[in-house]
């Protein structure tokens, strides 16, 4: 009996959690702690039996070796723990996803459509500035820098996100997933109507450059590869257009302010600098730290990325004073900032060795010619590989947790086979 009421009181708070598995930034406790990501996933994820595959084991063991030998280096023992807990927050719910009964399966989609649904009208609601004012401090309580109206200066809204560039990583995977689970063909006019409206969306209401790079991404993962040209010459046309004519009207959305320079104003002859500039931190800390796990086969350990960073990008030679990011806010001085993307971070804080035992772990779902082959999965496929090399958000679950859904809604039995393999 009391059994029972025990697996009915986890059961009701699986229920509870299972809408924040989709939003991250929804922090409890951000007055205490200040990172923007709460473990959800992992706190989703507890359960008896997971029975991990043995390559992520081996992955779990590796992480703990190495966030135990930073805390033997003498930092905070917090340091170590919220950078393990950000890699094991991003990937240990994708197991638990694929190893799902049914029923979880089929009430994580229900709700990840409700999600859905409310950022967009919570989007619009902002962008038009009807959004309850009434309610803005309240939600600032769980969700950090919350707005209730555009941010102005061509950047947009962040819908339940903490700022548009986390919003526009989130809305592509509801936005693909969605086409995935309603069987929406991508040249069909419902799929080209989704994709205008996507478009729409993240240029004038999102208004994120991480979203204009975003849909890109989106929209060549639907062609063929011996067509890819095809679409970057259609895409490349119509953003010619769609620059041209939001120069024609107000405010300039950032996204489109980025291509114009980009275009217009020729810094595509020298795209370097811009970029760096353009992209804040992102691109010198992701780059950088890839160099830096080539170069130290272990990594600086798990946490140790604050004075590595630091080490990696002043190895890198570009100037502090030459990226917009640092100048502003560090006096033109490297700040010690954990990179954007999941694997460089594994670069700078695990090493190539620890590389080479995620991907031992992950390969066969990460690469899985099922898959791509498949028109209405493979966007989620590219969506994820690009989030993992490239950019995305540290200790942010989604990339995994839609890879491990598109799996679930193609073929149960062969998921499941997968996932105890």
């Amino acid at each position: 009996m009391l059994g029972e009421r025990f697996n009915k009181v986890i059961d009701k708070a699986r229920a509870i959690i299972r809408p924040l598995v989709f939003l991250p930034n929804v922090t409890p406790f951000k007055q205490l702690f200040s990172s923007e990501i709460f473990p959800w996933a992992f706190v989703y994820s507890l359960r008896k039996g997971m029975g991990l595959p043995i390559g992520y084991v081996i992955f779990l063991i590796y992480m703990i070796l190495s966030a135990v030998y930073i805390y033997s280096t003498g930092v905070g023992f917090m340091v170590p723990v919220r950078a393990f807990f950000a890699l094991l927050n991003a990937t240990l719910i994708f197991f638990v996803i694929m190893r799902s009964e049914d029923q979880e399966f089929q009430q994580l989609k229900k709700v990840f459509l409700w999600v859905f649904a409310i950022n967009v009208i919570v989007s619009i609601f902002q962008y038009l500035a009807i959004f309850p004012s009434v309610l803005t401090p309240i939600v600032r309580i769980f969700i950090d820098r919350f707005v209730d109206e555009p941010h102005g200066a061509g950047r947009g809204v962040p819908a339940l996100f903490a700022e548009p560039s986390y919003a526009s990583f989130a809305i592509h995977y509801f936005f693909a997933f969605a086409m995935f689970h309603y069987k929406v063909e991508a040249k069909s006019v419902l799929g080209y109507l989704a994709l205008l409206g996507l478009i729409i969306f993240d240029i004038f209401i999102i208004r994120s450059i991480t979203g204009l790079v975003m849909v890109i991404v989106y929209f060549l993962s639907l062609q063929r590869w011996k067509y890819i040209w095809r679409g970057a010459i259609l895409l490349g046309v119509l953003g010619l257009i769609v620059i041209y004519l939001s120069k024609r009207f107000g405010e300039t959305p950032r996204a489109i302010e980025f291509m114009y320079d980009l275009i217009y104003n020729q810094e595509y002859k020298d795209p370097m600098p811009f970029l760096l500039n353009e992209s804040g931190f992102r691109i010198i800390s992701v780059w950088a730290s890839y160099v830096y796990g080539f170069t130290h086969p272990l990594g600086s350990g798990i946490g140790g990325w604050v004075l590595a960073s630091l080490q990696s990008m002043d190895d890198i030679g570009v100037p502090a004073t030459e990226i917009g990011f640092f100048a502003d806010y560090s006096g033109g001085e490297f700040d010690g900032v954990r990179p954007t993307s999941f694997v460089a971070d594994l670069f700078l804080e695990m090493g190539w060795i620890g590389f080479v035992i995620f991907i031992l772990a992950f390969y066969k779902f990460m690469f899985s010619k099922t898959l791509f082959s498949n028109v209405q999965s493979r966007p989620i496929a590219v969506l994820f590989l690009f989030n993992l090399f490239v950019v995305g958000t540290i200790g942010d679950p989604l990339p995994f947790v839609f890879l491990a859904m598109v799996y679930r809604g193609m073929s149960d039995n062969d998921s499941k086979k997968l996932a105890t393999t």
